[in-house]
């Protein structure tokens, strides 16, 4: 290595001590502030300096107000804020309320959502319609505000009338059930010792192929026709095993083939279930007895696919 590539390395290894140094103070710091005795030391007077005593006190309160929000965003999922927007001409003041909805897997933390929304008519305050959100496009969130979020059309006086607390838990059960169904995805192609991640993951852990594409244009094809077939006759004299497993970015179907040639398509309700589909052998001929098997819970699916 070249004298600034080490000097690079070092001052690389050196931020990543300061920024682990800065996270531990700040989880120490969280401890101690949330100590319950802290509060009625702080109160005992007299003390030698008023005003640190009350930075202290004010410290402590807001690390209870944290305290209380993450055990209202770790037990209901849905929480509530208030943001503005900086663009002077926003609706509303730029005023915008925010929903927060945190989705939890198998006891752990997965991601969080936010749909922002405005009042965009001053005559109706109550009125409130989808400004932006990061929800997934895969899950229908403008169909749900449409159900529970309707919006005053041209011929009508007064709007209907809305739901928000409806709409945020029919959004958090629709992205809540989405994630079930990719971890049981995941699950499956790790249990068929496949790649695991998401698609794009999975591809950056495929090899190059560019050695494979220069060896066509070297070996002869007589070779190449002759390795393939000594490949296919190995493949079926093993055990068939499952080469690809993949699912739509909905999560409603599961495509997964053999390396015998066969091929299963289920359609996936949300709530995990196999309700139907198909499956296929090499020929093009489908296999009925395979095809009962199907409905089901998507985690056993290969239980029931199993020859």
């Amino acid at each position: 290595m070249t004298p600034t590539e080490v000097l690079d390395s070092e001052i690389r290894e050196i931020r990543a001590q300061v920024e682990a140094l800065r996270t531990r103070r700040r989880r120490v710091a969280s401890v101690l502030l949330s100590n319950p005795h802290l509060t009625a030391r702080l109160q005992q007077r007299p003390v030698r300096e008023e005003r640190n005593r009350r930075n202290a006190v004010d410290l402590v309160e807001q690390q209870a107000k944290r305290n209380t929000e993450a055990a209202y965003r770790a037990c209901t999922g849905i929480t509530a804020y208030k943001v503005r927007d900086p663009d002077p001409m926003a609706v509303d003041e730029g005023n915008v309320l925010g929903v927060r909805i945190e989705v939890f897997v198998e006891g752990r933390f997965v991601d969080t959502y936010h749909v922002l929304l405005i009042r965009p008519h001053s005559k109706h305050e109550s009125l409130l319609k989808i400004h932006h959100h990061t929800i997934p496009s895969c899950i229908p969130v403008h169909r749900l505000a449409h159900r529970y979020l309707p919006q005053l059309r041209k011929d009508e006086a007064e709007p209907a009338e809305q739901d928000l607390v409806s709409f945020g838990r029919a959004l958090r059960k629709e992205l809540v059930s989405w994630h079930l169904r990719t971890a049981a995805i995941e699950k499956l192609r790790k249990r068929a010792e496949l790649p695991t991640g998401s698609a794009k993951e999975r591809a950056e852990q495929k090899e190059p192929v560019f050695g494979h594409i220069a060896n066509d244009f070297i070996n002869d094809t007589e070779e190449d026709e002759e390795d393939s077939d000594m490949m296919e006759e190995e493949g079926e004299r093993r055990a068939p095993k499952i080469a690809r497993l993949e699912a739509d970015a909905g999560v409603n179907k599961v495509t997964i083939i053999w390396t015998d040639g066969r091929t299963a398509v289920a359609q996936i309700t949300k709530d995990g279930q196999v309700f139907k589909g198909a499956v296929k052998a090499k020929d093009g001929q489908r296999s009925t007895e395979l095809e009962r098997n199907l409905p089901g819970r998507i985690e056993t699916l290969l239980d029931r696919l199993s020859v």
